[in-house]
């Protein structure tokens, strides 16, 4: 409750993107993907493929790399505020796709 209602005070604010703007799950168990309704042929396919970009060592360059140089560019040598807030926006980015990862996993 606490996260929905972050995510919609902030979308009336800053127009970001939420995991449950890609991947969202109604009450019933239904999973909806980019607003289509997904089959369990659907669901099982991108589990699989879920759990297996996990694992791949490419998953894990592109995340380790970016939350590096956001820490390096954004905190450590950041000269100012714009510095920052581009790092955040990209701490954002890598979280909302883990959060769509992991809801996918989870249905």
């Amino acid at each position: 409750m606490r996260q929905y209602l972050i995510n919609k005070l902030l979308s009336n604010v800053v127009r970001v993107i939420t995991p449950q703007d890609i991947v969202r799950v109604d009450k019933r168990g239904i999973v909806y993907l980019g607003g289509k309704e997904l089959t369990t042929d659907e669901k099982r396919s991108l589990q699989a493929e879920s759990k297996a970009l996990v694992n791949m060592r490419i998953w894990s360059i592109i995340n380790e790399s970016v939350k590096q140089l956001c820490y390096e560019r954004g905190w450590r040598d950041s000269e100012n505020i714009e510095h920052l807030n581009i790092a955040k926006a990209m701490y954002s980015v890598l979280d909302t796709q883990a959060s769509i990862l992991a809801k996918i996993n989870s249905v």
